[in-house]
């Protein structure tokens, strides 16, 4: 009984090691690219997904540590889990990355009540980004995006969580008025672009932004390959909480890439 036993201990930390192998190897690139621009390692293009997968998620699961993410969620199970990890791009800058395989913005789960509001759990990743800075941000110094399939690096979904742009901030602070609860284009540039925007009112980013801009997309016949989202938190003059919702198209291939809006140098954390 004892050798049946060993025998299975040993198959089971065999494929432990198996699993940590890849990931090992995915967090080295993922600093290689980060430190060198990126060379052979620029090809995986699956690295967050094995870091999450392959690391965080396994060390969470055996020992309640989910390193080296700052944070792994599995009250729901893996399927309905996400994990926060600190981007090696930026001072404050994190993903909040799904721990079941999506591979991005065109999945067909993405904008139904398949899965969970990712952007909520984006949202309340925002912390780490405060202790990041060094300082409280209100809610309108914070932003979150999504690129386009075209115009990402990784094949493993994630909402980037940073400062928003000091420019971009006023820019929509100077035309809150015209933003409403439907889509329409901002008559005004925001990092070289013109962004379809819209509002939704309350604390936490519900109904999913997923949901609204699969709405608009099938309304358009735009595929959602070729869209990108960037939720921003805000707050009206009156002092009603929202967020404001900006969107963009690719064009016959060209870049979308929400992230633009965002700081990763978060100047305002210093004012």
């Amino acid at each position: 009984m004892f050798a049946k036993t060993s025998s299975a201990f040993r198959r089971i930390e065999a494929k432990r090691r198996g699993r940590r192998r890849p990931a090992i190897a995915a967090l080295i690139c993922a600093l290689a690219i980060s430190a060198i621009g990126g060379g052979a390692c620029a090809a995986n293009r699956d690295a967050l997904w094995e870091i999450v997968h392959g690391l965080c998620v396994l060390h969470k699961v055996e020992a309640d540590n989910p390193a080296p993410c700052a944070a792994v969620d599995l009250a729901g199970g893996e399927e309905a889990g996400s994990a926060v990890v600190k981007d090696l791009i930026g001072r404050t800058q994190f993903l909040l990355i799904p721990t079941r395989r999506l591979t991005g913005i065109e999945e067909p789960l993405v904008g139904t009540a398949a899965l969970p509001n990712y952007w909520r759990l984006a949202w309340a990743a925002r912390g780490f980004v405060a202790l990041r800075a060094q300082k409280e941000l209100p809610r309108d110094a914070i932003g979150m995006a999504i690129n386009a399939t075209g115009s990402r690096t990784q094949d493993q979904l994630h909402i980037h969580v940073d400062c928003i742009r000091p420019d971009v901030r006023n820019a929509l602070s100077v035309r809150m008025p015209e933003i409403t609860s439907k889509w329409a284009d901002l008559p005004v540039s925001l990092a070289g672009r013109v962004y379809r925007a819209r509002w939704i009112d309350g604390a936490e980013p519900e109904p999913d932004p997923f949901v609204l801009l699969a709405d608009d997309a099938r309304a358009s016949g735009t595929p959602m390959r070729d869209e990108t989202l960037a939720v921003v938190g805000a707050r009206r003059p009156d002092g009603k909480e929202g967020f404001i919702l900006l969107a963009y198209r690719a064009i016959a291939g060209g870049r979308a890439h929400a992230e633009d809006l965002l700081d990763h140098s978060c100047a305002l954390a210093a004012k």
